[in-house]
């Protein structure tokens, strides 16, 4: 057989038409059928990670859940027998190309199904309830070392939680005020807490640095009402949503350290994701979306909404209520199968301990 494979050689035409109708795996275990697929393959592979368009995460409605990421503009759909082989899991969100869920003992699980691989972190440390989204998660690795960071904000807790694999342990963080989202930044963790303060998590301590900002809008939180932090094209941008139609996003000017209100969104695009997650993107007709448009995955009714601002205003959009817990719990049968999140394959968080400084 190796040598069959050693001498078989196929167009790269057709090479490239094989690539379109194979998932994850098989994209993986298809270089023992060519010799020159594998050189094929690792160009391929490479321009797929770089892509900078999102993939739409879906969930099978069965009990044994399994996993589909597509691709609206290019209407592809992937499969990854990776993840399907490793229930029950209840997934929480999706960070530096990894899919991270949890399972009933509070251990998280990793997988990235774009290279095949898996991490297991176990954690004793705090309770997680054993449902989808029961957690807020962001996965960030050590500059020049194989070092990586899991931050946690479970949803019925007022603390933070930090995994450090170099310390193979959890930190807690507490703070006067509740941090309710974060980012990375410029090899940094950016916090930000419900009073619309903006901070820096420290990596050598448990302490969270808040920025002097000039001023900060007066926020206040309810059921819809909320503040979001996301990093895009080199800033910081904070949401401030005052209702479930109305909301206003500025800019954080780290050099005047304030806050700068946006009319519109201009050449980005905002995309939100169930128990209010958000990401933004850059010039976003390069990957078939729209400038100054919000795209709403609607978990209460399993659809997928688009929403356009204009010249002058940012997008109107509805933002509906999450079904409850217990339908969103593995192992619960569903009428369709849910859209989750989106998974931006291309971003992969690093973090630098020389930037731990007070400001």
């Amino acid at each position: 057989m190796k040598k069959v494979a050693e001498s078989c050689q196929l167009p790269w035409d057709l090479l490239d038409i094989i690539s379109r109708m194979l998932d994850f795996d098989d994209l993986f275990e298809f270089g023992s059928v060519s010799k020159n697929w594998r050189e094929f393959y690792k160009i391929y592979w490479r321009n797929f990670i770089a892509s900078q368009e999102p993939l739409l995460i879906q969930r099978s409605s069965s009990f044994k859940q399994s996993f589909s990421f597509i691709s609206l503009p290019h209407h592809k759909v992937f499969h990854s027998k990776m993840i399907n082989n490793l229930f029950p899991l209840a997934y929480q969100g999706s960070s530096s190309g990894y899919l991270i869920m949890t399972q009933p003992d509070n251990s998280f699980i990793l997988i990235n199904p774009f290279r095949r691989r898996k991490m297991i972190i176990n954690n004793s440390a705090f309770k997680v309830v054993f449902s989808c989204f029961a957690c807020r998660v962001l996965l960030a690795f050590s500059r020049c070392s194989k070092e990586f960071f899991l931050v946690v904000l479970c949803r019925d807790s007022d603390n933070l939680y930090v995994y450090q694999s170099r310390n193979l342990g959890w930190v807690t963080y507490s703070t006067p005020e509740k941090v309710i989202d974060f980012v990375v930044l410029h090899n940094t963790i950016y916090v930000v807490t419900d009073k619309a303060n903006i901070g820096i998590l420290s990596l050598n301590s448990a302490n969270i640095n808040v920025l002097q900002l000039k001023s900060t809008p007066d926020v206040i939180s309810t059921s819809y009402s909320h503040v979001r932090l996301v990093s895009c094209d080199g800033h910081l941008l904070v949401l401030n949503f005052i209702s479930k139609e109305t909301f206003s996003v500025y800019k954080i000017d780290l050099s005047t350290m304030d806050y700068i209100k946006l009319e519109t969104l201009g050449d980005i695009a905002l995309f939100y994701a169930p128990r209010k997650k958000y990401y933004a993107m850059s010039n976003p007709h390069m990957w078939g979306y729209e400038n100054n448009y919000v795209y709403v995955i609607d978990l209460a009714c399993d659809k997928y909404r688009v929403y356009k601002g204009d010249d002058n205003k940012m997008p109107k959009l509805v933002l509906s209520e999450v079904p409850s817990e217990r339908n969103l719990s593995p192992g619960v049968s569903h009428s369709k199968q849910p859209y989750l999140n989106r998974c931006f394959r291309h971003l992969h968080y690093e973090v630098d301990y020389s930037l731990d400084v007070i400001i």
